[in-house]
């Protein structure tokens, strides 16, 4: 008897840590949120204290990893072409993310041929949702906004006046910011004294310890997936995606072809079969899916970009947090179908300078919205909008409505995206030191 409890604890954990008790726990919260949404009360709080958890591990793992991996990075001589094709990769997937996404709206037209049925069902939710007599004016002239500075704001905002505030208040990009800076002076006092410093080995207990403590939560993640997803979808409901059917579906379009997009991008870069890379990403992706957070996935994706795609550590310590938090991958695709979007509804023919502005106002918008999450991040389209002379007010209940629905399907874009870039950078990396070697 005593040797079968051990194997049994054994095949628990196993099983928790398997596809299946994933699948199962997502199959049961859909059903239970649907038939019976007075679940909501009693499993949100279950879901709430487990993404809790999850995010109490994020920010030291942030924190330790960037100061700790950038330090070394500075040491070491081939820093400057790291952070050329840094800067080169960003650019070139925002690009595509953005060009991508117009042309997937353009084509499928979310917004146009709405019958006067649809039209007043938008009024009817904007009704029910605020209380108040509104409608959207499709047939009026649409008044001039005035034009905020959301760029000079986000770059205001980044430096922290004080890191304790910036810490306590969960401030990640100005937490982030200060980090790189702090890791770049380590790096270079490193590289002067040509001595070891004890704070490397600080940060790097700090790390490990904190990944340990990820590894023990993923065992009751099939409970935290199962409360999360019953409880969205019992406050959601199906109303949104009736009202919105074209909307969401063209959503659910562009980002599977991002999702399946990046997953070549992986498996071309890593030389790995496409099923293999699919099957090392899902525990990571199903974080992201119940979290509707990409932070939250890192330590997961992470571990598989060392071990399974074998890239260096530092790289992905690095690349990764920073391609999730400044990249913002899957809001930027988000802002340009919405954009497009608005511009179909109210039928505005777009100029060769309106495509640019929807191009390049999406991509500020995508960077502009770091540091906040699901709806909160709908306030930075009027930097797309504001432009085009498009309100924001008379579409945002309609947005936020579905919201839920399509922040995880953004959030996993953005995860396999920027671990897309990572593996390819590391790539590069990687030839560049054994050029600089040779």
């Amino acid at each position: 008897m005593s040797n079968r409890f051990p194997l049994s604890l054994k095949q628990l954990r196993a099983f928790l840590r398997s596809p299946w008790a994933l699948l199962f726990a997502l199959t049961l919260g859909i059903i239970l949120g649907i038939q019976s949404p007075e679940v909501d009360a009693v499993l949100k709080p279950v879901g709430q204290l487990y993404l809790s958890l999850l995010k109490m591990c994020v920010l030291p793992i942030l924190i330790s990893g960037i100061i700790l991996n950038i330090a070394s990075l500075v040491a070491q001589p081939h820093f400057s072409n790291y952070l050329l094709r840094f800067c080169q990769v960003f650019l070139a997937t925002m690009f595509l993310v953005s060009t991508s996404g117009f042309l997937i709206t353009s084509a499928l037209g979310p917004g146009r041929f709405l019958d006067p049925t649809t039209l007043s069902n938008l009024g009817i939710l904007i009704l029910d949702e605020s209380g108040l007599d509104l409608e959207i004016p499709l047939e009026l002239a649409i008044a001039s906004i005035p034009e905020p500075d959301p760029l000079g704001t986000f770059l205001l905002d980044i430096v922290p006046e004080n890191i304790f505030n910036a810490l306590s208040n969960g401030n990640v990009l100005q937490v982030l910011f200060a980090a790189i800076l702090f890791g770049l002076s380590l790096g270079t006092s490193y590289r002067q004294q040509k001595v070891s410093d004890p704070v490397f080995e600080v940060f790097d207990n700090i790390y490990q310890s904190f990944s340990k403590l990820i590894d023990w939560l993923i065992l009751f993640l099939p409970l935290g997936l199962l409360s999360l997803i019953a409880s969205q979808v019992a406050i959601t409901g199906l109303d949104a995606i009736r009202i919105m059917g074209k909307f969401v579906l063209c959503s659910v379009v562009m980002f599977t072809l991002f999702y399946v997009s990046s997953l070549f991008v992986i498996a071309q870069t890593t030389q790995l079969s496409f099923s293999k890379t699919f099957k090392a990403l899902q525990r990571s992706n199903l974080v992201a899916l119940a979290t509707s957070n990409a932070l939250t996935a890192i330590p997961l994706a992470t571990k598989v970009l060392t071990s399974t795609f074998r890239c260096d550590r530092q790289t992905s310590n690095t690349v990764l947090p920073v391609a999730i938090m400044v990249g913002r991958f899957g809001q930027i695709g988000y802002f340009t179908m919405a954009s497009v979007f608005v511009v179909q509804l109210y039928d505005k023919p777009l100029s060769i300078q309106g495509i640019v502005t929807v191009l390049l106002g999406s991509t500020l918008a995508g960077i502009a919205s770091t540091g906040s999450t699901s709806i909160a991040t709908l306030s930075a389209l009027t930097f797309v909008l504001t432009p085009l002379n498009l309100p924001l007010e008379s579409v945002s209940i309609l947005l936020i409505a579905v919201d839920p629905l399509l922040n995880p399907l953004r959030t996993l874009c953005t995860l396999n995206l920027s671990v897309a870039s990572t593996t390819f950078v590391a790539q590069e990396v990687s030839r560049s030191a054994i050029l600089t070697e040779s």
